[in-house]
């Protein structure tokens, strides 16, 4: 039986298409261990190389879309079940998948060139060549506040540092096999796994070799599963020219998840995404009854929306059209700003009466008195306004040569921080501009 999976994490680096290759002692001698390991051909049509973005997999001769690239049975990855059973006895039940991993790589790298993985571990980045948003300093963090993924960064390292915490016993017991292990070892160690791991039916996984691969945002490259060869397989989308650097999409991923997991980002991304964050209005007298009938008369739950104690929060997507239908913004964004913009328990109740009059969700269409329409609208544009100034003003501060904050950023985490910050202010720009045109239409109509 096969099975199709995507990468869950992969490779810290992102390619451009086609590539210049080198090879280097450590590039020769990868490819002929890995096929000694497997007892069988890996690949037959690929090359491991260096290139201006890092290792990288090139055709050794001509592709043709359809064929099989590599296979990569299921022994000679890394997999968390291959911990020594005393260590896995002793995991907490808190300890996540890539920690458990994370821990099986370190004790790989403490073992050096006894380990039987060496040639793929010496393969792997250095600590400085990672990027993975979990590495960087709080000052780095901090330029991009202000992006979708900013929380999420912060979260992803406090969680690897609660994961360290129920660790460090485990790693102190077995010092002879770990070497002594620090938080920033263990978050290094995270930071690969969480870059280059994939997510098969056997479980997360580190596939040497596959893991070359690098991100190409419109490949159709697929990864299967044979269940009774008990290999990862993977698929060529196209042709491949000989020297031609061969790549695979990671998925539908925004700058802000790239930078994220993978540690990189790309300066055009068709799937970039921007968050709109609202402060709950306390103060306002009617807080509590639009809350309440919001809750109980509100869109189902939205992977576009959550919630935290103190701000609603909209995900966006970049609006490529104002005539296509379903290409504006999230209809619950509208509907909230319809119930929270309202100025009376009468606007409120006729809300309720004309959800009952549809489909029984609150603000779901237009409200029939266009002026309060409108100005609900006229709202949310004052909220994309002052989104879009906040990240004109932090891509300004990127640019300033001499800003304390910008000068001591790393240059390559910089360049991510401000195609972040661009891409997510094409999307904001574009919504605030379907606002505005919608907002233009209904008084024109009137």
């Amino acid at each position: 039986m096969w099975f199709l999976f995507k990468p869950r994490r992969c490779p810290t680096i992102a390619a451009a298409a086609t590539s210049s290759i080198s090879k280097d002692g450590d590039c020769a001698a990868f490819l002929p261990w890995l096929r000694s390991k497997a007892g069988t051909c890996i690949s037959s049509v690929l090359s491991l190389g260096t290139s201006a973005f890092g290792r990288s997999l090139f055709a050794s001769e001509p592709i043709q879309e359809g064929d099989c690239l590599m296979q990569v049975p299921y022994h000679v990855q890394l997999t968390q079940d291959k911990l020594p059973q005393q260590i896995r006895t002793l995991l907490a039940h808190g300890i996540g998948d890539t920690a458990k991993l994370a821990v099986l790589l370190i004790m790989e790298q403490h073992l050096e060139l006894e380990s039987r993985w060496a040639p793929y571990i010496k393969s792997l980045p250095t600590k400085d060549q990672m990027h993975n948003m979990m590495l960087w300093d709080p000052n780095e963090l901090n330029i991009v506040k202000n992006s979708s993924i900013y929380d999420e960064a912060i979260e992803k390292k406090e969680q690897a540092r609660k994961e360290f915490s129920a660790l460090k016993p485990v790693f102190d017991h077995f010092a002879h096999l770990c070497g002594e292990v620090n938080l920033g070892d263990f978050m290094y160690a995270s930071a690969l796994v969480s870059s280059r791991a994939w997510q098969t039916p056997r479980g997360l996984s580190l596939i040497p070799f596959a893991d070359f691969l690098n991100h190409d945002g419109v490949s159709g490259s697929v990864l299967l599963y044979d269940e009774q060869k008990d290999v990862c397989e993977i698929v060529a989308d196209r042709n491949y020219a000989v020297g031609e650097q061969v790549m695979l999409r990671y998925g539908k991923y925004s700058n802000a998840t790239l930078a994220l997991n993978f540690g990189f980002t790309l300066s055009i991304n068709r799937y970039d995404q921007a968050l709109i964050r609202i402060d709950m209005p306390v103060k306002d007298p009617l807080y509590k009854y639009k809350l309440d009938i919001w809750q109980k008369h509100s869109l189902p739950i939205s992977e576009d929306m959550y919630s935290s104690s103190d701000a609603t929060c909209f995900v966006i997507k970049e609006v490529r059209s104002s005539r296509r239908k379903r290409m504006g913004i999230p209809q619950i964004l509208r509907a909230f700003f319809r119930v929270f913009c309202a100025m009376s328990h009468e606007e409120l109740e006729e809300m309720v009466m004309e959800a009952a009059e549809s489909d029984g969700r609150l603000a779901r269409y237009p409200l029939k008195n266009m002026e309060r329409e409108i100005h609900a609208h006229r709202c949310l544009l004052l909220h994309f306004d002052n989104t879009i100034q906040c990240h004109s003003t932090a891509i300004e501060q990127l640019e300033i040569v001499d800003d304390p904050a910008s000068r001591s950023m790393h240059p390559f985490r910089k360049e991510m921080a401000k195609e972040l910050l661009i891409g997510e202010l094409r999307v904001l720009q574009s919504a605030q501009a379907w606002v505005s045109n919608y907002c233009e239409t209904i008084q024109s109509s009137e």
